[in-house]
């Protein structure tokens, strides 16, 4: 037989473990939808199904200066590039600098693109490789060491233009 004291016990072990099930069934649902890419999984096409896309950067603040060298060192590949979509990338793509510090301290690096080109790939290490050959693997390997969280893409829709 139980005693009153066994069956408080053994509700609350089974709510304890009710709340944490659910804890981690919903950190799983929020981890899948707000997905952030790492910059080493750029392996598959980066493209916009948007006419106007954003992607967020998560850098090491004590990378911030690496991140944006190679930032300015791929706008330079863009604009030189003989490729029919790297020009017309280079023209629609911005690259802001939070003022506000990112989570855990990190810089929040935030690329604009309007218009995005449609079907054109924004894998930096492909346009690195494409634009630099002899230097693109010392380039790629600076950008993604500069990363603290990885990347969230955004494709946007214009709703209502003021």
């Amino acid at each position: 037989m139980f005693s009153l004291q066994g069956q408080k016990s053994w509700r609350r072990n089974l709510w304890v473990g009710g709340v944490v099930i659910g804890a981690l069934v919903v950190g799983g649902v929020l981890g899948t939808v707000f997905a952030t890419r790492t910059a080493e999984a750029q392996t598959a096409e980066l493209t916009f199904s948007s006419p106007t896309g954003m992607m967020l950067n998560y850098v090491n603040a004590a990378n911030a200066s690496d991140f944006e060298s190679v930032m300015q060192k791929l706008g330079e590949g863009l604009q030189a590039s003989q490729a029919p979509d790297r020009p017309a990338q280079a023209e629609g793509w911005k690259v802001y600098r939070a003022k506000e510090a990112g989570p855990n301290n990190s810089v929040l690096y935030v690329w604009f693109l309007d218009p995005a080109v449609a079907g054109a790939d924004y894998r930096v290490s492909y346009m690195l490789s494409e634009a630099f050959p002899d230097e693109a693997q010392a380039l790629y390997e600076t950008y993604n060491g500069a990363f603290a969280g990885g990347q969230s893409q955004i494709n946007l829709d214009l709703i209502v233009d003021f």
